[in-house]
Formats: structure tokens, C-alpha cells, sequence
């Protein structure tokens, strides 16, 4: 893909995120209580290990490779709580089923461990809402899902955060010109 030098920078709001699905709900037409309330995402650090060896007073370094998901730092995505707080309450049982190993009476495989978002997809846009990058992350699970500050007497928004492991990063990086990717697909 050629590079295109472009003085702008990106801005925090050229973004949006969607999931593929979430376990707990009972259909794909309730994803919007997640898709359209995602109020920010932290792109998590992506970090690979190193050994070093010594010669001749001389440190060597050498990268760990290839381990393709080993040491990926969580995903985190906060959300606005909606009215009726189904969001987090779906968020909630979904985490209470892996907990308890109880898991939704659709669910077919025997296995805890696909009990999965399936992807979590960011798509970046530049200033003028085209899309540039799509980042998928795969096989997302939740492992912390932050409390809620509940207060008498005031009507501010309230949010909450979700923290999730996944099993893969994937990313395809999108030509405004042409329409397509570079063919790093995920």
C-alpha cells in the first residue's frame, strides 16, 4: 500500500466498534445495547519477549518468535450504561455463566473455553469517517467487568468497563482510494 503523508492528525472519535455476538443474549438484534453505547476502547500494548546471549563482551538479542498470541495485554472498552441497563446486566450473566459453568441452553460445544465473543472489530476512520484499518480481536472472553457507582441526587451518565482476554489480534489496513485492504485481512 503506498504511503500517503497527511499532516491531519487522528482524531479520538474516529472509531467505531462492533461484536460479532455476545453468548448470553437470545439474538443478534440486541447487539445495538453494546455497539452503539461503547463510549472508549484502549488498544492494548502488543509486546513479544527476548533472550540475549554474550559474546566478546557483547550482548546479542534475539526475539522470541514466533509465539503468535502469548503476552497480549487485555482489551478494555468502557461503556455508557444504557436506561435499562441490559448491557451490563447481559455482560453480567454472561460472565456469571462461565463462572458457575453454567452456560446458555443453546450452547452446543462442551467446551467452556469457546464460550466466546467471537470477534470484537474496531474499525479506525480518518477525519472524514472513511474507514482506514479494521483490528479484530478473536475469541474474546470477559475477565473483570467494573463495578457501577450508583449516586442520590445527581443525573449524570453513568459508565462501566470491561476488561477482555482474546485469542488473536488481526488487523487489514483500508485504502481510501481504492476501497480495499493492503492484504493483511483478518
Amino acid at each position: 500500500m503506498p504511503s500517503n503523508f497527511s499532516i491531519n492528525t487522528f482524531h479520538s472519535d474516529g472509531w467505531n466498534c462492533n461484536f460479532s455476538n455476545v453468548p448470553s443474549l437470545s439474538g443478534q438484534a440486541e447487539l445495538s445495547q453494546f455497539d452503539n453505547f461503547v463510549k472508549s476502547i484502549v488498544i492494548p500494548d502488543y509486546n513479544m519477549e527476548e533472550i540475549t546471549s554474550d559474546y566478546k563482551d557483547f550482548r546479542i538479542r534475539h526475539p522470541v518468535a514466533p509465539k503468535i498470541n502469548t503476552n497480549l495485554a487485555n482489551i478494555q472498552l468502557e461503556f455508557k450504561l444504557n436506561e435499562d441497563a441490559s448491557n451490563y446486566l447481559t455482560l453480567f450473566e454472561y460472565m456469571r455463566q462461565l463462572k458457575y459453568g453454567e452456560l446458555s441452553d443453546d450452547y452446543t460445544d462442551e467446551l467452556i473455553r469457546k464460550y466466546t465473543i467471537r470477534s470484537i472489530i474496531l474499525s479506525l476512520n480518518d477525519n472524514q469517517k472513511r474507514t482506514i484499518a479494521v483490528m479484530r480481536f478473536t475469541e474474546a472472553f470477559i475477565l473483570s467487568l467494573s463495578s457501577l457507582a450508583l449516586t442520590t441526587g445527581t443525573a449524570e451518565e453513568i459508565t462501566f468497563t470491561v476488561n477482555c482476554s482474546y485469542q488473536e489480534l488481526l488487523y487489514e489496513r483500508k485504502s481510501i482510494y481504492t476501497g480495499g485492504g493492503d492484504g493483511n485481512n483478518c
